[in-house]
C-alpha cells in the first residue's frame, strides 16, 4: 500500500503524515490561545521538548518563534 501511495502521489506515507501533523500544529499555534505544552499534549507528543525539536526539524524554527510570526 505504501508503494501505491508513493506512486500515485509522489509522497511517502510518512511524508503525508508529517504534512498533516505540521498543518495541524501550525493551525493550533496560530489560531488558538493554547500553550505549546497544551498543543503538544493535544497532538499526543511524548513531551513538549520532543514536539519542539520535531517542529524545528521540519519547519526550521521553533513553535514559539512560529507563534510570534
Amino acid at each position: 500500500m505504501s508503494q501505491l501511495i508513493k506512486q500515485n502521489t509522489g509522497k511517502s506515507v510518512n511524508e503525508w503524515i508529517e504534512d498533516y501533523v505540521m498543518l495541524e500544529a501550525k493551525a493550533l499555534l496560530k489560531s488558538t490561545n493554547m500553550t505549546i505544552q497544551q498543543i503538544s499534549d493535544e497532538m499526543n507528543f511524548p513531551s513538549q521538548s520532543f514536539f519542539g525539536k520535531y517542529f524545528k526539524r521540519v519547519k526550521g524554527i521553533s513553535p514559539r518563534e512560529f507563534k510570534k510570526t
